[in-house]
């Protein structure tokens, strides 16, 4: 081989392995035009190609293997290991190891326009289905989905659990969004029922405006049946109005069975919620109302994080305050928690926290350490 064509290639080689998001089209061109003009051969055309199209592959199989098992759109498996340890401050509560979450997911397309979602917890008392539903996609703007799944409320309940900064959700969300402190009882922010949603209104890579709403049993999740003959109604709208900012108004109006005796009582809620995110640092506020009959609650929490070191190390703090009945003047708890994320890689990662709890009038001693180690796959 000349000299010339040495250079040519070697001048190829590294336009086509060395430049940052140069398109595949683009690779095409200058290979053609190299060859017309007798500065490429097309048996070394073909090699680049061949060698080009082999770093390709093999970059979106580490990435596969580094995020879940995918046997093609018909079918993705992942899943979520989450061991903590809890050291509590108050008398008579043992600190202790658990299994928090044991979770395997099962996902898939079997059309452009149907798929599938079967989301099951393994840990605890017994193996429950967090998630298990069914979605038609007209487009980007308009989704059907009936099953079981989270309600459309709140920024906090409709994060995934890896992806919390903290290891427990606010005081109001595990109190108004179906989950451990809800008169309905723990039902991991879900529920069963049909539910549209979308977005529209596109501004260059994201949209303006984001949507969902759905009719529910409003008996939980991983239950046979409705435990009245009342369907609850529960809505989200999100509103971009910059890049990296969403700011959400949420609804539910329902209908609950629950007390001693069990009888139908009044369960509504509202909320508005708001998170930006710019390159290390987020932050994030919410504020959510609800009525359990004639009990008024409310609270709120603002937080914030930030990877001191990129990708690396998050530190996080939290302010967070909860009224369990405006009625009672002596009721209100306010936390002060502070902690931080260490990612060992992109998919195992220890959070540690430390709630500092205070009560309106009557301190107790109840403050808590979180130790949380997952991996996701």
């Amino acid at each position: 081989m000349k000299l010339p064509y040495v250079i040519a290639t070697a001048l190829v080689l590294s336009v086509l392995f060395s430049a940052i998001n140069v398109k595949a089209q683009q690779n095409e061109d200058l290979l053609n035009l190299l060859i017309k003009k007798n500065l490429l051969s097309q048996q070394e055309a073909d090699s680049i190609r061949a060698d080009q199209a082999i770093k390709e592959q093999a970059k979106k199989d580490k990435a596969a293997n580094q995020h879940g098992i995918s046997l093609g759109k018909a079918l993705q498996i992942s899943g979520l290991v989450q061991a903590r340890y809890q050291g509590f401050a108050q008398k008579g509560v043992n600190n202790a190891f658990d299994l928090r979450r044991v979770r395997l997911d099962l996902r898939g397309e079997v059309s452009p326009n149907w798929s599938y979602d079967v989301y099951t917890e393994f840990g605890g008392t017994g193996v429950k289905l967090v998630d298990a539903f069914v979605a038609y996609k007209v487009g980007d703007f308009l989704k059907f989905s009936a099953g079981q799944f989270k309600i459309p409320f709140s920024v906090e309940s409709l994060t995934s659990d890896s992806q919390l900064e903290f290891s427990d959700r606010s005081q109001v969300v595990e109190s108004l969004v179906s989950r451990t402190k809800d008169v309905i009882g723990n039902s991991n922010g879900r529920d069963i029922g049909i539910q549209v949603n979308g977005s529209f209104a596109k501004n260059d890579d994201y949209y303006l405006f984001d949507y969902s709403l759905g009719v529910f049993n409003g008996a939980g999740y991983d239950v046979t049946t409705d435990n009245n003959n009342h369907k609850d109604v529960g809505g989200r709208l999100t509103v971009h109005p910059v890049k990296n900012l969403a700011v959400s108004a949420n609804f539910y109006s329902g209908i609950g069975n629950y007390g001693t005796p069990a009888a139908d009582h009044k369960r509504n809620r509202t909320g508005f919620d708001a998170r930006y995110v710019l390159n290390g640092l987020s932050l994030t506020a919410e504020y959510d109302k609800g009525a359990d009959g004639i009990i008024q609650k409310s609270g709120w929490y603002a937080q914030v994080a930030y990877y001191v070191i990129p990708k690396k190390l998050q530190l996080a703090a939290k302010y967070d305050t909860y009224d369990p009945n405006k009625s009672v003047l002596t009721d209100k708890s306010n936390w002060y928690i502070g902690g931080f994320n260490y990612y060992f890689n992109d998919w195992t990662r220890l959070t540690i926290d430390y709630s500092i709890r205070r009560e309106q009038v009557t301190q107790i001693k109840n403050d808590l350490l979180n130790a949380q180690l997952q991996i996701v796959f």
